[in-house]
Protein backbone atom coordinates (compact mmCIF):
# COMPACT_ATOMS: atom_id res chain seq x y z
CA UNK A 1 0.00 0.00 0.00
CA UNK A 2 1.38 3.15 -0.96
CA UNK A 3 0.20 5.37 2.50
CA UNK A 4 -2.38 5.43 4.87
CA UNK A 5 -6.02 6.58 3.34
CA UNK A 6 -9.04 7.80 4.68
CA UNK A 7 -12.38 8.98 3.54
CA UNK A 8 -14.22 8.11 0.36
CA UNK A 9 -13.83 9.36 -3.31
CA UNK A 10 -15.59 12.55 -4.03
CA UNK A 11 -19.24 11.73 -6.01
CA UNK A 12 -17.50 12.97 -9.68
CA UNK A 13 -15.16 9.50 -9.30
CA UNK A 14 -18.04 7.15 -8.19
CA UNK A 15 -21.31 5.77 -10.54
CA UNK A 16 -23.95 3.09 -9.22
CA UNK A 17 -22.19 0.43 -11.04
CA UNK A 18 -18.50 0.95 -10.02
CA UNK A 19 -15.34 3.50 -9.47
CA UNK A 20 -14.64 6.01 -12.19
CA UNK A 21 -11.00 5.77 -11.56
CA UNK A 22 -9.09 3.32 -12.74
CA UNK A 23 -9.52 -0.52 -13.12
CA UNK A 24 -6.61 -2.84 -12.48
CA UNK A 25 -5.87 -3.28 -16.07
CA UNK A 26 -6.52 0.58 -17.04
CA UNK A 27 -4.25 1.32 -14.69
CA UNK A 28 -1.48 -0.46 -16.62
CA UNK A 29 -2.06 1.85 -19.62
CA UNK A 30 -2.69 4.75 -17.42
CA UNK A 31 0.91 3.74 -16.37
CA UNK A 32 2.51 3.20 -19.44
CA UNK A 33 1.12 6.91 -20.76
CA UNK A 34 2.20 8.71 -17.62
CA UNK A 35 6.11 7.67 -18.29
CA UNK A 36 6.02 8.14 -21.84
CA UNK A 37 3.62 11.32 -22.38
CA UNK A 38 2.15 9.37 -25.31
CA UNK A 39 1.44 6.43 -27.25
CA UNK A 40 -0.48 4.81 -29.92
CA UNK A 41 -2.19 1.76 -29.46
CA UNK A 42 0.14 0.00 -31.28
CA UNK A 43 3.01 0.92 -28.93
CA UNK A 44 0.74 -0.12 -26.03
CA UNK A 45 -0.11 -3.37 -27.61
CA UNK A 46 3.92 -3.87 -28.17
CA UNK A 47 4.87 -2.80 -24.77
CA UNK A 48 2.03 -4.87 -22.62
CA UNK A 49 1.75 -8.02 -24.82
CA UNK A 50 -1.58 -7.45 -25.13
CA UNK A 51 -3.60 -8.21 -28.65
CA UNK A 52 -4.43 -4.87 -30.31
CA UNK A 53 -8.28 -5.66 -29.76
CA UNK A 54 -7.34 -6.26 -25.90
CA UNK A 55 -5.76 -2.57 -25.81
CA UNK A 56 -8.93 -1.13 -27.87
CA UNK A 57 -11.35 -2.81 -24.83
CA UNK A 58 -8.70 -1.13 -22.05
CA UNK A 59 -8.91 2.68 -24.27
CA UNK A 60 -12.33 3.02 -24.97
CA UNK A 61 -13.69 3.31 -21.60
CA UNK A 62 -10.94 5.91 -20.74
CA UNK A 63 -12.01 7.89 -23.33
CA UNK A 64 -14.93 7.98 -22.98
CA UNK A 65 -14.41 8.60 -19.45
CA UNK A 66 -12.47 11.69 -20.93
CA UNK A 67 -9.41 10.56 -19.03
CA UNK A 68 -7.57 10.18 -22.27
CA UNK A 69 -7.17 12.19 -25.02
CA UNK A 70 -6.35 10.52 -28.77
CA UNK A 71 -4.87 13.29 -31.50
CA UNK A 72 -5.64 13.46 -35.25
CA UNK A 73 -4.09 10.11 -36.91
CA UNK A 74 -0.97 10.78 -38.24
CA UNK A 75 0.81 9.18 -41.67
CA UNK A 76 4.36 7.52 -40.69
CA UNK A 77 4.76 5.42 -43.58
CA UNK A 78 3.37 2.29 -44.87
CA UNK A 79 0.20 0.63 -42.61
CA UNK A 80 -2.34 2.44 -40.75
CA UNK A 81 -1.85 5.33 -39.48
CA UNK A 82 -1.17 6.22 -35.49
CA UNK A 83 -3.05 8.23 -32.79
CA UNK A 84 -0.96 8.99 -29.77
CA UNK A 85 -2.71 8.88 -27.17
CA UNK A 86 -2.06 11.05 -23.86
CA UNK A 87 -3.41 11.61 -20.26
CA UNK A 88 -6.16 14.15 -19.83
CA UNK A 89 -4.59 16.36 -17.48
CA UNK A 90 -7.97 18.32 -16.97
CA UNK A 91 -10.08 15.55 -15.79
CA UNK A 92 -8.58 15.14 -12.39
CA UNK A 93 -6.74 16.82 -10.04
CA UNK A 94 -4.70 16.32 -6.63
CA UNK A 95 -3.15 18.52 -3.76
CA UNK A 96 -0.13 17.57 -2.26
CA UNK A 97 0.80 18.78 1.44
CA UNK A 98 4.28 18.90 2.79
CA UNK A 99 4.05 19.56 6.99
CA UNK A 100 7.33 21.00 7.92
CA UNK A 101 8.39 21.68 11.22
CA UNK A 102 8.61 25.23 10.10
CA UNK A 103 6.63 26.03 6.92
CA UNK A 104 3.76 24.18 4.90
CA UNK A 105 3.80 23.74 1.07
CA UNK A 106 1.27 22.55 -1.23
CA UNK A 107 1.61 21.78 -5.32
CA UNK A 108 -1.33 21.18 -7.32
CA UNK A 109 -0.64 18.48 -9.75
CA UNK A 110 -2.84 17.32 -12.77
CA UNK A 111 -3.85 14.04 -14.10
CA UNK A 112 -0.68 14.36 -16.80
CA UNK A 113 1.87 15.09 -14.02
CA UNK A 114 1.52 19.10 -14.83
CA UNK A 115 2.30 21.19 -11.63
CA UNK A 116 -0.38 24.01 -11.82
CA UNK A 117 -0.18 25.84 -8.72
CA UNK A 118 1.79 25.81 -5.43
CA UNK A 119 2.24 27.85 -2.26
CA UNK A 120 4.94 28.00 0.39
CA UNK A 121 4.68 29.56 3.80
CA UNK A 122 6.14 29.48 7.36
CA UNK A 123 4.02 27.35 10.04
CA UNK A 124 2.43 29.94 11.56
CA UNK A 125 0.99 27.26 14.43
CA UNK A 126 1.66 24.09 14.96
CA UNK A 127 -1.80 22.96 16.49
CA UNK A 128 -3.78 20.93 14.05
CA UNK A 129 -7.21 23.38 14.13
CA UNK A 130 -5.22 26.49 12.61
CA UNK A 131 -2.20 24.54 10.82
CA UNK A 132 -5.94 23.03 8.84
CA UNK A 133 -6.86 26.76 8.66
CA UNK A 134 -3.51 27.86 6.99
CA UNK A 135 -3.78 24.84 4.94
CA UNK A 136 -7.01 25.37 4.11
CA UNK A 137 -6.51 29.10 2.72
CA UNK A 138 -3.65 27.95 0.66
CA UNK A 139 -5.93 25.42 -0.74
CA UNK A 140 -8.41 27.34 -1.70
CA UNK A 141 -6.36 30.20 -2.96
CA UNK A 142 -4.59 28.07 -5.49
CA UNK A 143 -7.44 26.18 -6.81
CA UNK A 144 -9.01 29.74 -7.52
CA UNK A 145 -5.72 31.29 -9.21
CA UNK A 146 -5.90 27.69 -11.28
CA UNK A 147 -10.02 28.30 -12.43
CA UNK A 148 -10.16 24.25 -12.11
CA UNK A 149 -13.89 22.53 -10.88
CA UNK A 150 -13.18 21.54 -7.68
CA UNK A 151 -15.09 18.48 -7.53
CA UNK A 152 -12.47 17.12 -9.98
CA UNK A 153 -10.07 17.07 -7.16
CA UNK A 154 -9.20 13.11 -6.12
CA UNK A 155 -8.23 14.13 -2.78
CA UNK A 156 -5.33 15.47 -0.93
CA UNK A 157 -1.79 13.76 0.19
CA UNK A 158 0.01 15.02 2.96
CA UNK A 159 3.71 14.06 3.96
CA UNK A 160 4.49 14.92 7.24
CA UNK A 161 7.93 14.79 8.82
CA UNK A 162 7.92 11.91 11.18
CA UNK A 163 8.38 8.06 11.12
CA UNK A 164 5.45 5.34 11.86
CA UNK A 165 4.94 3.81 15.07
CA UNK A 166 2.75 0.93 13.57
CA UNK A 167 -0.46 2.25 14.42
CA UNK A 168 -2.14 3.15 11.37
CA UNK A 169 -1.37 6.76 10.82
CA UNK A 170 0.28 7.37 13.81
CA UNK A 171 3.35 9.45 13.47
CA UNK A 172 6.00 10.28 15.70
CA UNK A 173 7.59 13.68 14.46
CA UNK A 174 10.09 16.09 16.01
CA UNK A 175 8.89 18.05 19.22
CA UNK A 176 7.91 20.91 16.69
CA UNK A 177 5.47 19.43 15.40
CA UNK A 178 4.37 17.96 18.70
CA UNK A 179 0.29 18.33 18.33
CA UNK A 180 0.70 16.23 15.25
CA UNK A 181 2.08 13.11 17.00
CA UNK A 182 0.43 9.81 17.84
CA UNK A 183 -2.75 10.76 16.53
CA UNK A 184 -4.83 9.23 13.43
CA UNK A 185 -4.15 11.63 11.25
CA UNK A 186 -5.66 10.12 8.28
CA UNK A 187 -9.26 10.22 10.12
CA UNK A 188 -8.24 13.48 11.57
CA UNK A 189 -7.26 15.53 7.99
CA UNK A 190 -10.18 13.74 6.16
CA UNK A 191 -12.62 15.02 8.95
CA UNK A 192 -11.15 18.59 8.86
CA UNK A 193 -11.04 19.22 4.82
CA UNK A 194 -14.05 16.83 3.87
CA UNK A 195 -11.92 15.16 1.17
CA UNK A 196 -10.30 11.68 0.81
CA UNK A 197 -6.49 12.45 2.15
CA UNK A 198 -3.20 9.96 2.48
CA UNK A 199 -0.48 10.37 4.42
CA UNK A 200 3.02 9.06 4.40
CA UNK A 201 6.23 10.52 5.89
CA UNK A 202 8.07 13.25 4.25
CA UNK A 203 10.95 11.18 2.59
CA UNK A 204 8.81 8.58 1.16
CA UNK A 205 6.33 10.94 -0.54
CA UNK A 206 9.26 12.68 -1.84
CA UNK A 207 10.93 9.66 -3.56
CA UNK A 208 7.14 8.87 -5.40
CA UNK A 209 7.51 12.82 -6.47
CA UNK A 210 11.21 11.79 -7.68
CA UNK A 211 9.69 8.94 -9.57
CA UNK A 212 6.73 11.13 -11.20
CA UNK A 213 8.25 13.86 -12.05
CA UNK A 214 11.84 12.97 -11.93
CA UNK A 215 14.86 10.85 -12.32
CA UNK A 216 12.38 8.27 -11.68
CA UNK A 217 11.19 8.52 -15.25
CA UNK A 218 14.22 6.76 -16.43
CA UNK A 219 15.61 4.45 -13.40
CA UNK A 220 12.75 2.36 -11.05
CA UNK A 221 15.73 1.49 -8.42
CA UNK A 222 16.83 4.45 -6.65
CA UNK A 223 17.41 5.30 -3.07
CA UNK A 224 16.25 8.85 -2.26
CA UNK A 225 17.90 10.74 0.43
CA UNK A 226 15.85 13.59 1.88
CA UNK A 227 17.17 16.60 3.28
CA UNK A 228 15.21 18.85 5.84
CA UNK A 229 15.31 20.06 9.36
CA UNK A 230 16.26 15.86 10.11
CA UNK A 231 17.42 13.36 7.46
CA UNK A 232 15.70 10.85 5.91
CA UNK A 233 15.12 9.16 2.78
CA UNK A 234 12.77 6.51 0.81
CA UNK A 235 13.59 3.75 -1.55
CA UNK A 236 11.74 2.88 -4.95
CA UNK A 237 12.36 -0.87 -6.23
CA UNK A 238 11.17 -1.52 -9.87
CA UNK A 239 8.78 1.25 -9.59
CA UNK A 240 7.11 0.62 -6.26
CA UNK A 241 7.92 2.64 -2.96
CA UNK A 242 9.21 -0.06 -0.62
CA UNK A 243 8.00 1.09 2.80
CA UNK A 244 9.20 -1.80 4.78
CA UNK A 245 6.31 -3.40 7.52
CA UNK A 246 5.91 -0.40 9.18
CA UNK A 247 6.13 2.43 6.46
CA UNK A 248 9.46 3.22 7.65
CA UNK A 249 11.63 2.02 4.95
CA UNK A 250 14.69 4.80 4.27
CA UNK A 251 14.87 6.13 7.44
CA UNK A 252 18.78 6.64 7.17
CA UNK A 253 19.99 8.73 9.44
CA UNK A 254 19.54 5.78 11.87
CA UNK A 255 22.31 3.85 9.93
CA UNK A 256 24.91 6.76 11.94
CA UNK A 257 26.63 5.27 15.28
CA UNK A 258 25.84 7.65 17.56
CA UNK A 259 27.47 10.58 18.44
CA UNK A 260 27.86 10.69 14.65
CA UNK A 261 27.19 14.35 12.89
CA UNK A 262 23.59 13.85 11.16
CA UNK A 263 23.42 15.58 7.61
CA UNK A 264 20.62 17.84 8.29
CA UNK A 265 19.92 21.59 7.75
CA UNK A 266 19.02 22.02 11.10
CA UNK A 267 23.28 21.12 11.78
CA UNK A 268 23.69 23.83 8.43
CA UNK A 269 21.82 26.39 10.66
CA UNK A 270 23.72 25.74 13.50
CA UNK A 271 26.99 26.46 11.66
CA UNK A 272 25.54 29.49 10.19
CA UNK A 273 24.49 30.77 13.65
CA UNK A 274 28.54 29.95 14.98
CA UNK A 275 30.03 32.17 12.30
CA UNK A 276 27.51 35.08 13.30
CA UNK A 277 24.57 34.78 10.67
CA UNK A 278 21.56 33.58 12.68
CA UNK A 279 18.01 32.49 11.01
CA UNK A 280 15.35 32.16 13.19
CA UNK A 281 14.33 28.77 11.54
CA UNK A 282 15.57 26.53 8.14
CA UNK A 283 12.72 28.40 5.84
CA UNK A 284 14.61 31.72 6.36
CA UNK A 285 17.99 30.64 5.70
CA UNK A 286 16.98 28.96 2.48
CA UNK A 287 15.57 31.75 1.44
CA UNK A 288 18.44 33.20 1.76
CA UNK A 289 21.22 30.86 1.20
CA UNK A 290 24.79 31.90 0.26
CA UNK A 291 26.60 28.51 -1.54
CA UNK A 292 30.26 30.54 -1.09
CA UNK A 293 29.78 31.19 2.15
CA UNK A 294 32.60 29.59 4.71
CA UNK A 295 30.53 28.31 6.89
CA UNK A 296 28.79 25.47 3.86
CA UNK A 297 32.43 24.20 3.34
CA UNK A 298 32.81 23.67 7.28
CA UNK A 299 29.43 21.94 7.30
CA UNK A 300 30.37 19.81 4.32
CA UNK A 301 33.72 19.29 6.50
CA UNK A 302 31.81 18.01 9.01
CA UNK A 303 28.71 15.64 7.72
CA UNK A 304 30.04 14.14 4.20
CA UNK A 305 31.68 11.79 6.65
CA UNK A 306 28.42 10.85 7.71
CA UNK A 307 26.97 10.84 4.36
CA UNK A 308 29.57 8.74 2.74
CA UNK A 309 28.82 5.89 5.46
CA UNK A 310 24.78 6.20 4.66
CA UNK A 311 25.76 5.83 0.53
CA UNK A 312 28.09 3.24 1.18
CA UNK A 313 25.60 1.21 3.34
CA UNK A 314 22.77 1.60 0.83
CA UNK A 315 24.98 0.82 -2.17
CA UNK A 316 26.05 -2.63 -0.54
CA UNK A 317 22.34 -3.12 0.99
CA UNK A 318 19.97 -1.88 -1.54
CA UNK A 319 22.31 -2.14 -4.77
CA UNK A 320 20.37 0.97 -6.61
CA UNK A 321 20.35 2.42 -10.17
CA UNK A 322 20.92 5.65 -8.50
CA UNK A 323 21.01 7.35 -4.89
CA UNK A 324 18.98 11.11 -5.43
CA UNK A 325 20.04 13.81 -3.19
CA UNK A 326 17.09 16.37 -2.57
CA UNK A 327 14.17 17.18 -0.41
CA UNK A 328 15.02 21.31 0.69
CA UNK A 329 18.62 21.15 0.22
CA UNK A 330 19.16 23.25 -2.84
CA UNK A 331 21.08 22.31 -6.21
CA UNK A 332 23.84 23.89 -5.57
CA UNK A 333 24.82 22.07 -1.99
CA UNK A 334 23.72 19.14 -3.62
CA UNK A 335 26.16 19.15 -6.57
CA UNK A 336 28.96 20.05 -3.82
CA UNK A 337 28.43 16.85 -1.99
CA UNK A 338 28.16 14.99 -5.01
CA UNK A 339 31.56 15.30 -5.54
CA UNK A 340 32.97 14.72 -2.10
CA UNK A 341 31.03 11.41 -2.12
CA UNK A 342 33.51 8.35 -1.46
CA UNK A 343 31.99 5.05 -1.52
CA UNK A 344 33.35 2.30 0.72
CA UNK A 345 33.89 -0.54 -2.25
CA UNK A 346 37.35 -2.40 -2.05
CA UNK A 347 38.61 -3.99 -5.05
CA UNK A 348 38.77 -7.58 -5.93
CA UNK A 349 40.87 -9.32 -8.45
CA UNK A 350 40.53 -5.76 -10.06
CA UNK A 351 37.09 -5.19 -9.86
CA UNK A 352 34.79 -2.80 -7.29
CA UNK A 353 31.21 -4.04 -7.44
CA UNK A 354 29.23 -1.51 -9.63
CA UNK A 355 28.24 1.39 -8.08
CA UNK A 356 25.04 3.36 -8.13
CA UNK A 357 24.80 6.64 -9.97
CA UNK A 358 24.87 9.70 -7.41
CA UNK A 359 22.56 12.67 -8.81
CA UNK A 360 20.82 15.70 -7.49
CA UNK A 361 17.37 16.02 -7.69
CA UNK A 362 15.56 16.25 -10.90
CA UNK A 363 12.54 18.27 -9.07
CA UNK A 364 12.23 21.76 -9.36
CA UNK A 365 10.02 22.65 -6.36
CA UNK A 366 9.33 20.91 -3.05
CA UNK A 367 10.00 17.26 -3.76
CA UNK A 368 7.64 16.11 -0.52
CA UNK A 369 4.71 18.78 -1.63
CA UNK A 370 4.96 17.12 -5.20
CA UNK A 371 5.13 13.81 -3.99
CA UNK A 372 1.91 14.12 -1.98
CA UNK A 373 0.12 15.13 -4.72
CA UNK A 374 0.75 11.99 -6.59
CA UNK A 375 -0.32 9.70 -3.87
CA UNK A 376 -4.14 10.36 -4.92
CA UNK A 377 -3.76 9.93 -8.43
CA UNK A 378 -1.44 7.00 -7.85
CA UNK A 379 -3.65 5.39 -6.14
CA UNK A 380 -6.97 6.40 -8.32
CA UNK A 381 -5.31 6.05 -11.56
CA UNK A 382 -1.99 4.56 -12.16
CA UNK A 383 -0.65 3.06 -8.56
CA UNK A 384 0.71 -0.89 -9.42
CA UNK A 385 0.47 -2.00 -4.99
CA UNK A 386 -2.64 -0.33 -5.18
CA UNK A 387 -4.15 -2.72 -7.84
CA UNK A 388 -4.22 -6.51 -8.32
CA UNK A 389 -2.75 -5.92 -11.95
CA UNK A 390 -4.03 -8.83 -13.87
CA UNK A 391 -2.03 -8.35 -16.87
CA UNK A 392 0.98 -8.08 -14.42
CA UNK A 393 2.75 -10.52 -16.77
CA UNK A 394 2.86 -8.78 -19.54
CA UNK A 395 3.94 -5.47 -18.32
CA UNK A 396 6.81 -4.40 -19.41
CA UNK A 397 9.88 -3.61 -17.12
CA UNK A 398 10.79 0.57 -16.59
CA UNK A 399 13.36 0.42 -19.35
CA UNK A 400 11.37 -1.23 -22.06
CA UNK A 401 8.69 1.44 -20.99
CA UNK A 402 10.85 4.38 -21.42
CA UNK A 403 12.11 3.20 -24.40
CA UNK A 404 11.97 4.58 -27.95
Amino acid sequence: MTGITAGDYPTRFLRADGWRTATENEGVVMDLLSRRGGASRADLARLTGLAPHSITRLVEPLLARDLLNEAAPIVAGRGKPSAKLTLNGAAAFSAGVSVMTDAVSLVLLDLAGTIAASRSARLADAAIVPACAQIRQMLDAAIADTGWDRAALVGIGFGVTGYFIGDGARLNPPRLLDPWALIPLDRVLADAFGEKVWIDNDGNVAALGETMLGHGRTTADFAYLYFSAGFGGGVMASGRPLRGRNGNAGEFASILPTGWPQPNLETLRETFAGAGMAYPDIHSMLARFDPDHPSVEGWLDTVMPSVNLIASAISATLDPDMIVLGGRLPATLARRMIERIVLINPERRGCHRPSPWIMASAIDGDAAAIGAATLPLRAAFFDPENNARSVDKHQPSHRESVSE
